[in-house]
């Protein structure tokens, strides 16, 4: 019996530490969310229509009980049809902004269960802005083609409201660009290089 007794010790011990080496082992696990956001340009729908879409790669840094901070990347594009301008008749073409920038999210969860949430994302990168199309004056014999390019460091923030259903979020959001506005430069929102979109998408964690 006392053979019995010291067996079976023997055995809960060595079984105790391949758990601990086997947990020791293990990489860390590391969570990922991915968004993509559909936008709309509210100042602009003058020039003609418009419609692009934000998409974002964010890394948890930070996971606690009501705050959540993610790093990452975000990719946008934007296009405006300027054919149908309210502003004249005479302009064929569009403009269209491609943009990428680095991001840092810092999100908060109001209640105990980590579902609604608010979040405050800072932005910094590179926006490229190309406008092509056709000038005609029929009356004046007027025809010009035109195309121009545009490079210049962007910068803002977005803010964000979501619901978050397991491993899916669903977000309605804001994102505002402060170029021209805190650098002396052009200061309307419906100046292109100070866009303002408004949209929902959708986001996932793993």
């Amino acid at each position: 019996m006392k053979k019995y007794c010291i067996a079976i010790a023997c055995i809960y011990v060595i079984s105790g530490f391949a758990q601990n080496e086997k947990e020791n082992t293990m990489p860390d696990p590391v969570s990922w969310k991915i968004e993509l956001l559909f936008t709309q340009d509210i100042f602009n729908t003058s020039y003609g229509k418009n419609y692009g879409f934000v998409f974002k790669g964010k890394k948890v840094w930070l996971d606690k009980n009501h705050f959540t901070l993610l790093y990452g990347a975000a990719f946008q594009n934007s296009y405006i049809s300027e054919s149908d301008n309210l502003f004249t008749d005479f302009v064929d073409g569009y403009t269209r902004d491609i943009g990428a920038y680095g991001v840092f999210d810092i999100s908060y969860y109001p209640f105990r269960k980590k579902r609604f949430y608010l979040s405050l994302e800072p932005f910094i990168g590179a926006t490229h802005l190309k406008s092509k199309g056709q000038l005609y004056i029929p009356e004046y014999s007027v025809s010009e083609k035109y195309k121009n390019t545009y490079t210049y460091f962007n910068y803002g923030f977005t803010q964000s409201l979501g619901y978050t259903i397991n491993r899916f979020s669903i977000i309605g959001f804001s994102w505002i660009s402060l170029k021209g506005i805190l650098d002396e430069g052009r200061s309307r929102p419906a100046d292109f290089d100070s866009r303002l979109f408004l949209g929902l998408g959708v986001g996932y964690t793993f």
